[in-house]
């Protein structure tokens, strides 16, 4: 996911829920320095800051806080979208066919509807 292009906006909403440079880093399977990078070329890009940061604090400033309330529920929103598109490749899709004798497919499949066997047999 995070190397999707979405990678300055996880982050800022990462920090802005854990309070932490280092434990966005951590949750988002990055190092600290990525996590910085990633915010300060997004604050660059916007011309705002988003985070007041001192060497034991991290807060949201309130053009940060708006930011995050309107970004955080369109990358929930994505998250879930990849996710479910994703749970479809680990289910089979498609028409399984198979060969055997009428007697064989008799003993080992038993549909629910026997008009397939019937129509098999004309």
């Amino acid at each position: 996911m995070y190397k999707s292009g979405l990678m300055e906006l996880e982050a800022v909403v990462a920090i802005a829920r854990l309070g932490s440079f280092r434990a966005a880093a951590v949750d988002l399977d990055v190092s600290p320095t990525a996590i910085g990078n990633a915010v300060a070329s997004l604050e660059n890009r916007l011309g705002v800051r988003l985070f007041n940061r001192t060497t034991r604090n991290v807060a949201l400033t309130s053009a940060g806080r708006e930011y995050v309330e309107a970004i955080a529920p369109a990358l929930l929103d994505i998250r879930n979208a990849t996710q479910a598109v994703a749970d479809h490749s680990s289910k089979p899709t498609g028409t399984l066919r198979f060969s055997c004798s009428l007697a064989e497919g008799r003993t080992y499949w038993r549909p629910s509807s026997s008009n397939i066997f019937d129509a098999m047999t004309r």
